[in-house]
């Protein structure tokens, strides 16, 4: 009624005063109260919205910050800049085909003008859909793609490229340099198994075997294995190690990684070595790592920059093993970020005793280890960290971390007290640093909030795995449902690669059980594995007390209290109709294609998979 209402007094004043209504839309650029905040980029309902978009409000009056908030998608969002009326945020890669919206919270903002408080409101954008591409180039040591060698795909890679460069690796031993240069972005180097897919080499720094030797020209005078000296370098599904210290245990420095830019991302990958086998850079460079494996027993994490480590598994290959060595300026501000991670044996089954977390290398060091799980081979030092090295930290702290049986580990006689030079008693300088964070600081060490920068760099869209499609088939053909944000598919056989395609079908041969389909998202991320094709016909997953009989036609549901949801979806993904259902009351389906059916009630959840 008030829309109506709204709408006839708007149709009014246009008849009435055209001119000025007209030149007053023009100025505002939306149908929003004058002197009140509205979108100026993206306008409300639009489609399209590129996913690196800025976000733009303004209002006529001219706005400065106020005391209340922003969200957007329910997330909290701080203006980058206000200047000219007008608020400007930069919210980061924006997931693709997503419908966002965007809070203002009443005194969000204040009129420039007297300091009023302005009001606010929402409004809705939907981001493109990605452009579907395969992968750019294919590495595979029997020549079947397009090099035979990681360096060489990586050299071939083009410079200056603004979008991600794929780089897919075939399984295989690949024993090899590979260095990026300054002038690469966006490389994404994309193993097709982690285990089968390595990248290894035997080098250390110093020591006769070293970087300079005249045997490793292909190094380029840098140590490690792999060098990413790029920005927004991605590794996934590949295994990396340096040799030298994983086959002989032994030192001297013997780099798996180094990673020496910002926004470097890390998935599902393994790195191996003994001592330092992870450099990590500056102090201007942000990391993430997720969900993978770092294995070494010498300062094997170590040098600056702001770094989550997130759901990672470290492995100790000693007793008094050392696991960081961290030497972040004093302007860093969170430095090394643990969170959700295990810490085990290289070898399970041998116990590691009398372990650290770190110790300082230089300057002034960060590190937090929070919701730290033991495997019941390892044992820390009381101290939890050695309090002597180089450098004095500000932060050398943890919080719950647990044993293997859930047991919280006392933090009561961890260090605090650290110092330099070479005399104990006599010290150069010394300071107390904090070793137990409370619940509040842990919980505030959130990815978005170590990462984000002022350029909103969200790593976890990158590292995002696409759900698994559903196949079927029918005579020859492989059919899989569309995903929004799939790049393009991966088709394996028998757990083995076997083609990437655009389309979202495929003539198949041989045994069709044999087949499975995993989405690519924009970075190359492998998403989740399907299921096994089914023929067309009927099949039912349910949990709970819910039963759903389907004759091929009509849907009958029992077992459920009020109504129950019925969500169809078609072949490409697309949602083909939702109903609400009484129980024991037939829904009639014979008009309506599909292939998946989803019915939700309060006793549990049927997915009823029928091609239609």
């Amino acid at each position: 009624m008030l829309n109506r209402k709204i709408n006839r007094v708007i149709k009014t004043a246009l008849i009435c005063f055209p001119v000025a209504i007209m030149s007053a839309l023009l100025l505002a650029g939306n149908l929003y109260a004058a002197g009140e905040v509205f979108p100026k980029i993206p306008v409300d309902g639009q489609k399209e919205v590129p996913v690196n978009a800025q976000i733009i409000l303004q209002s006529a009056v001219g706005l400065i910050q106020g005391p209340d908030s922003c969200f957007l998608n329910g997330e909290y969002i701080a203006p980058a800049s206000i200047a000219g009326g007008m608020a400007i945020f930069k919210p980061g890669q924006l997931q693709f085909a997503t419908t966002y919206t965007m809070l203002v919270r009443d005194g969000a903002f204040l009129s420039k003008v007297d300091n009023r408080p302005l009001t606010g409101g929402s409004y809705s954008f939907t981001t493109c859909s990605p452009k579907a591409k395969v992968f750019d180039a294919v590495v595979a040591k029997d020549g079947s793609g397009d090099y035979t060698s990681i360096r060489q795909a990586v050299k071939a890679a083009p410079n200056n490229r603004t979008e991600p460069w794929l780089i897919f690796v075939r399984n295989g031993v690949y024993e090899e340099l590979v260095r990026t240069s300054t002038s690469q972005p966006n490389i994404c180097l994309v193993g097709e198994d982690k285990e089968r897919t390595v990248l290894k080499f035997s080098i250390t720094s110093y020591g006769g075997h070293e970087r300079n030797n005249s045997l490793f020209p292909e190094a380029e005078g840098q140590g490690p294995v792999l060098v990413a000296n790029s920005s927004d370098f991605y590794l996934h599904n590949i295994t990396v190690i340096n040799s030298w210290g994983y086959d002989n245990q032994a030192g001297p420095q013997a780099l798996a990684l180094g990673s020496y830019a910002d926004r470097f991302t890390m998935f599902n990958a393994v790195l191996k070595s003994y001592q330092d086998t992870w450099q990590t850079g500056r102090d201007e460079h942000r990391h993430y790592a997720f969900r993978s494996y770092i294995e070494g027993a010498v300062d094997f994490i170590y040098a600056s920059g702001n770094c989550v480590f997130d759901s990672c598994t470290i492995a100790l290959c000693r007793n008094g093993s050392v696991v960081v060595a961290p030497s972040h300026g004093a302007g860093v501000k969170y430095g090394y970020v643990f969170r959700d991670c295990n810490v085990v044996s290289s070898k399970p089954g041998t116990a590691r005793t009398n372990n650290y977390w770190g110790r300082p290398w230089h300057n002034r060091p960060r590190t937090s280890f929070i919701n730290t799980s033991l495997s019941k081979d390892i044992n820390l030092s009381p101290a939890g960290w050695i309090d002597h090295m180089g450098g004095l930290p500000v932060v050398f702290a943890e919080y719950n971390t647990i044993d293997h049986m859930g047991n919280p580990v006392s933090l009561a006689s961890r260090n605090t007290y650290y110092w330099t030079g070479s005399d104990r008693n006599n010290p150069t300088e010394t300071c107390i640093a904090q070793a137990v964070l409370s619940k509040e600081e842990a919980d505030a060490l959130t990815v978005r909030t170590v990462l984000s920068g002022t350029d909103g760099w969200k790593p976890d869209n990158i590292t995002t795995e696409l759900p698994a499609p559903l196949l079927y088939y029918s005579e020859n053909r492989l059919y899989w449902t569309a995903e929004p944000q799939a790049i393009c598919y991966e088709v394996l056989y028998n757990g083995d690669f076997l083609t990437f395609t655009t389309e979202t079908s495929l003539t198949f041969e041989g045994d069709v059980s044999g087949y499975r389909v995993r989405a690519v998202n924009m970075y190359g991320t492998l998403g989740q594995v399907s299921d096994p094709p089914f023929v067309n016909g009927i099949q039912t997953e349910t949990a709970g007390a819910l039963n759903v009989v389907f004759d091929g036609s009509r849907l009958l549901a029992s077992g459920f209290c009020g109504k129950a949801r019925v969500e169809l979806y078609a072949i490409d993904g697309s949602k083909a109709g939702q109903y609400e259902i009484e129980e024991n009351v037939r829904l009639d389906l014979g008009s309506v294609r599909f292939v998946i059916a989803k019915v939700t009630a309060n006793t549990g959840t049927c997915v009823l998979k029928a091609v239609r």
